[in-house]
């Protein structure tokens, strides 16, 4: 290949990378994002495709006339690239665990042996002392047990030490996987569950409810109520003391047959287990008055804030159905309640509810 046929065949090769690069900054322009590493990144591997779960839910945000905020982008770059890294640190944990049990399977076999080559050692020296042997051959005898013993007390202490060592690894990549798991289903900035899940967790609410025809449960999706608005007149800062709020709101309602995620953005869910749209309704209205009454204030300027509030939609499992349709069920009623002055609880229609 000539030269110049290499040059051409190495520019063709950068043109995706510059494209990608190239529209993941205007993206950045005409949404108004911070060009944060993260905010890059995100963009980035949205216009390379290499994320397809990324793909799907980042496309409607950046057709025309869809919206990108901060919070979304966040949310997104948690669920789609940062959650991939943290699949990886529990590999790592588990490769690394694995490790450990090898080494431990390797040091009892290797004990196992020993013993096996003290109980012939004892077996030899037990026959010899049968046949009535004489003071030279006692001595011998007795000497060689003593060394035996003392070899094999020594191999035993060195196994303990060994299995103390391999138990206290192992307690502690214990600890580590618990925590990375933890941290994989959480939200940082609320200390909720995050999208993801959410997700399992509803599954696996709907699994149980089709095991047992007498269980259901209901969903409750809320929605900061003019958010944007908040983040533009306060700022950001602002924006993230109000979701932690909200957050600690749902975490003081909801028990453990219960789950509370930020689902997105400014929007939150609960899974309310064996629970009818009663409950539902009466939790939502309860977390909006809550807010309501809360008395805000600016960190750092004391500044006194107007009131928040919430709206919510709440829809109870019908049963056969789909996690995508109580989700859209839900998701409508939220929308009604927007729709008809915010602030307050929309259900799903009571008849609709097998």
């Amino acid at each position: 290949m000539m030269p110049g046929q290499m040059q051409q065949r190495a520019d063709a090769s950068l043109d995706p990378a510059r494209s990608s690069a190239q529209s993941a900054w205007e993206a950045l322009a005409r949404h108004g994002l911070t060009p944060s590493p993260r905010n890059y990144e995100l963009l980035h591997t949205f216009f390379s495709g290499a994320s397809p779960p990324l793909t799907e839910r980042l496309a409607p945000c950046l057709r025309p006339g869809g919206t990108l905020t901060e919070d979304l982008a966040s949310a997104l770059y948690d669920a789609c690239i940062a959650g991939t890294a943290t699949e990886v640190r529990i590999l790592d944990g588990a490769g690394r665990l694995a490790d450990v049990a090898e080494a431990l399977a390797e040091r009892v076999a290797g004990s196992r042996t020993a013993l096996a080559g003290y109980g012939d050692a004892l077996t030899h020296w037990s026959g010899r002392l049968i046949a009535r042997p004489t003071p030279d051959e006692l001595m011998t005898a007795l000497v060689a047990l003593i060394s035996e013993t003392e070899a094999a007390q020594t191999r035993n202490r060195l196994l303990e030490e060994q299995l103390s060592a391999s138990a206290g690894h192992i307690a502690e990549l214990h600890r580590d996987l618990v925590e990375t798991r933890r941290a994989a289903a959480t939200d940082a900035l609320t200390g909720l569950a995050n999208r993801k899940a959410f997700d399992g967790f509803l599954r696996d609410s709907i699994a149980r409810t089709r095991a047992d025809a007498g269980s259901t449960f209901s969903l409750i999706l809320l929605d900061i109520d003019r958010f944007k608005d908040l983040n533009d007149r306060h700022g950001h800062r602002f924006g993230d003391q109000v979701l932690r709020l909200v957050g600690r709101l749902l975490c003081e309602k909801t028990t453990v047959r219960d789950l509370a995620a930020r689902y997105g953005g400014e929007e939150f869910a609960i899974v309310l287990g064996e629970a009818g749209i009663g409950a539902g309704v009466a939790l939502a209205q309860e977390i909006c008055g809550r807010l309501r009454a809360q008395r805000l204030v600016k960190r750092g300027s004391g500044d006194v804030v107007g009131q928040v509030t919430i709206s919510a939609g709440v829809a109870q499992y019908r049963p056969g159905e789909a996690a995508h349709d109580v989700v859209e069920r839900a998701d409508r009623a939220l929308y009604e309640a927007k729709r008809t002055g915010r602030d307050c609880v929309c259900p799903t229609p009571q008849a609709a509810v097998a």
